[in-house]
């Protein structure tokens, strides 16, 4: 009796073991979670769920599964700004709060005019447009408050001014604002600075003549130091990059190179070089950075810090966004880039849809340096520090000399002298 329960008991024993390495070798069920909801939807829910709805999500998702700095854009919110050049002129900071303070008045703002007898400041809280409160709602909602303004109508803006509202009403207008502006005389700052704001490296903007002609203005100005506005500047394409820098890297006549692209897939490698300019700036520059500074924007930081032109690097760390993108194209008939999206129509048809710009990370890239080890490095992950830290929420008001980052650039100017 107890023998052959001994052998049933080790014949049981051997079956468990079988079992379980056969449960081991197979391999691992992957999306499960997504398959299990389409299974449970197809079981319970009493309507066919709409498929091309669920394509987009699906596709957001696998862009997002990527990591950061993998997007992917509706055409239709990319571009709603640029296909619409019109606009109030205005640049504006976003309180902890959600206020909204006008930061610049851009050239050729219908601001820059009186109404109702009063001059809009920098520094002004933008409380209300047409009525609608926009203070404390966040920029999101501020964007789309002023998208739907009419041209041709006046529009009312309720300010604020050290606690005391007024009203002022005005158009919009129908310009290109620059994404690169200079600035001689900035209130409070003494005259001998000269500022260039450069709002993106975005190589589908004007922003390369813009800074040629910002540059330009500032030599001609004869300014004895330089200040280089990169706050939230997320950067853009190489190839202005590489025209921004040739002011900046000091004079020569050969090619340098600034980064190098190492493309994770294929091993190639792409070199982004300048050469310098016959008339670059060779004044103090002091650039402000803030949370907000990234790529392109960086690797012109870390272009001036290996040529010995950045004097001090004031504000806050950056992102450490070392990495490049690319675009591509599924539909050869669409502009590259795009990629679009294919639902049905009311017959079932397939149709075109949504184009979408998508962009993922196709590898790192490498700032040349002397200085470092192997002659270049890698910046991804690792932000830039700064010269000078500026802690706290920046001041906005119409004195430049309470910008808390343009103040550290005045006190450190005098300190060298």
């Amino acid at each position: 009796m107890h023998k052959p329960f001994k052998l049933f008991l080790i014949l049981l024993l051997c079956l468990c073991i079988l079992a379980v390495s056969v449960s081991c070798k197979r391999p691992a069920q992957k999306f499960d979670l997504l398959s299990s909801v389409i299974s449970f939807i197809e079981e319970n829910y009493y309507l066919d769920f709409d498929e091309d709805e669920a394509d987009v999500f699906a596709a957001f998702g696998v862009i997002s599964s990527l990591g950061k700095y993998n997007y992917i854009y509706p055409e239709s919110s990319i571009y709603r700004d640029s296909s619409d050049p019109s606009g109030f002129g205005l640049l504006v900071k976003i309180s902890f709060y959600n206020e909204i303070f006008i930061d610049w008045i851009l050239p050729g703002s219908p601001f820059l005019s009186p109404s109702n007898g009063i001059t809009p400041e920098r520094g002004d809280e933008i409380y209300a447009i047409g009525g609608t409160r926009v203070s404390g709602a966040g920029s999101t909602y501020f964007n789309s408050v002023v998208s739907e303004t009419v041209m041709g109508e006046e529009t009312e803006f309720t300010l604020r001014r050290n606690g005391e509202f007024f009203t002022v009403s005005y158009e919009k207008v129908s310009y290109n604002f620059p994404y690169c502006f200079y600035v001689n005389d900035l209130p409070g700052v003494p005259s001998d600075f000269g500022y260039i704001c450069l709002r993106t490296f975005d190589n589908s903007t004007d922003v390369g003549p813009e800074f040629t002609r910002a540059v330009k203005s500032y030599l001609e100005d004869g300014n004895k130091a330089l200040i280089l506005d990169l706050r939230g500047n997320g950067g853009g394409s190489s190839a202005v990059l590489s025209r921004v820098a040739s002011y900046l890297i000091g004079s020569g006549s050969e090619s340098v190179p600034l980064v190098e692209v190492n493309y994770a897939k294929s091993g190639k490698k792409n070199v982004i070089s300048t050469t310098p300019s016959r008339t670059p700036i060779t004044d103090p520059v002091f650039v402000l950075a803030d949370g907000g500074t990234a790529s392109a924007s960086e690797a012109l930081i870390g272009a001036m810090k290996a040529h010995g032109t950045l004097t001090a690097l004031i504000g806050k760390e950056t992102v450490g966004k070392g990495v490049a993108q690319n675009g591509f194209t599924y539909y050869s008939e669409k502009d590259s880039g795009y990629i679009v999206d294919r639902i049905s129509d009311e017959d079932g048809e397939k149709t075109d849809g949504e184009a979408y710009f998508v962009q993922v990370v196709v590898g790192e890239y490498y700032i040349f340096d002397e200085s470092k080890e192997g002659g270049k490095y890698c910046m991804n992950g690792v932000p830039f520090v700064p010269d000078v830290s500026i802690t706290g929420e920046n001041v906005i008001s119409p004195s430049f000399a309470e910008d808390l980052y343009i103040r550290a650039a005045m006190d450190y100017y005098q300190s060298m002298n």
